[in-house]
């Protein structure tokens, strides 16, 4: 039975274990506690046997466990918990630190899973569907518009994704399909285009670039100058009047100002009978600044008489996301389509066409560069697919899948 024993201050627990020999009592008790035990007492003891013949003897040994290793661990314990104390320090934050790096490599390795199983997903891709998907991509097309293009291609035949040129072309002509290109018809004179849209799209370059454009299809059909006149409201911008103005004196075209509703209706009933066009230009605001959309929105939102076309500017190269909520917060104008500006300034357009596409607008001018004769036109389904990288496909064959749009 298992015992104290006093050994220095310490009722030690003495404990007993018996074997044949004592070099097996030493063995089992090296088996259990390595070299952290100590032996107080060993003795033979005789069992059984007739006349003291017969008897076999095996070995009681008393020992102790030497606790001295987990004594200095307690040891350890105490002196970090009163450094601790001392330096006040707050064992939350260590945990919330743990506890934030745990997540991350968590999180990382949820990344990690997913890529693996992107990865995997891709492998059972056909090729010729990993490659579009990749190509769309790199076009920087939103991902639901990709997914509805490689979702498509499914139901296509082995032996037709097997030909990659005519994937490529019939993913081309889905593109296209896509596109919705504002129809340019004639309107009652005086024809009153306003544009709208976020700051620093270049509404008011747009604005003199229209008015060029109509003046040089006008020559361009032996018809006299047309009568235009361009109005601004854009009291925010420093120098927006002035820049207009400049525009105006190019172009011979008279430029007004107006602050008020009625400044639009007096100007537009002047002169209304003697214009062909009349071009209103508007402050850029922020899609968030819904207090100054509001108030511009309040200036407009009688037409006045002028049935307009409301267009919404925008730059070929913003974002999906951007794009998505500028066209959110714009709606309240009703525009009727999109002019894209900065065309000269992004390769990609893919973010453009799938917003454009999934909302179901339609787009109607392309800026690029800053020269005001020129450098914009009409859109066409060809001009943007002829944009499109990777694609490789000839622009005769596009021009064969839309015959005269170009």
């Amino acid at each position: 039975m298992d015992n104290y024993q006093q050994i220095g201050s310490q009722n030690i627990l003495e404990k007993t274990i018996t074997a044949k020999t004592k070099p097996e009592v030493r063995e089992k008790l090296f088996n259990l506690y390595g070299m952290n035990y100590k032996i107080t007492d060993i003795k033979p003891v005789f069992h059984g046997g007739f006349l003291g013949f017969f008897q076999h003897c095996e070995y009681v040994a008393k020992y102790v466990v030497n606790n001295t290793q987990t004594e200095q661990e307690e040891s350890f314990q105490e002196a970090q918990k009163k450094i601790l104390e001392k330096t006040n320090f707050d064992s939350s934050k260590l945990v919330k630190q743990l506890n934030k790096n745990i997540e991350s490599q968590f999180e990382m390795l949820n990344k990690k899973i997913a890529n693996l199983s992107q990865a995997s997903e891709t492998a059972k891709k056909h090729p010729s569907i990993a490659k579009i998907e990749s190509i769309l991509r790199d076009n920087e097309f939103t991902y639901s518009y990709i997914n509805n293009i490689t979702t498509r291609l499914q139901d296509l035949s082995i032996a037709e994704l097997d030909d990659y040129d005519n994937v490529r072309k019939t993913v081309m002509q889905w593109i296209g399909e896509s596109i919705k290109i504002f129809a340019h018809e004639p309107r009652r004179m005086p024809h009153v285009v306003i544009l709208v849209g976020p700051t620093g799209v270049g509404k008011t370059t747009t604005i003199a670039k229209l008015a060029c454009l109509m003046i040089k299809e006008a020559k361009d059909k032996n018809l006299p100058p047309p009568k235009i006149r361009m109005i601004t409201i854009d009291n925010t911008r420093v120098g927006a009047v002035e820049q207009l103005k400049r525009f105006g004196d190019l172009m011979n075209i008279d430029v007004d100002r107006a602050d008020t509703a009625d400044d639009i209706k007096k100007i537009y009933d002047m002169y209304k009978d003697s214009l062909d066009a009349l071009f209103i230009d508007t402050p850029g605001y922020s899609p968030n600044d819904y207090e100054n959309i509001g108030k511009m929105r309040g200036l407009l939102k009688n037409d006045l008489g002028m049935n307009p076309d409301v267009f919404l500017t925008v730059m070929a190269s913003v974002k999906a996301k951007d794009l998505v909520s500028i066209m959110s917060h714009y709606e309240t104008f009703e525009f009727g389509s999109v002019i894209i500006t900065k065309w000269d300034e992004t390769s990609a357009i893919g973010n453009v066409l799938s917003v454009l596409s999934e909302k179901g607008k339609e787009v109607s001018y392309i800026a690029d560069g800053q020269k005001v004769l020129g450098m914009i036109s009409k859109a066409t389904v060809g001009r943007f697919l002829k944009n499109l990288s990777d694609f490789n496909i000839e622009h005769k064959d596009i021009d064969e899948l839309f015959p005269g749009d170009n």
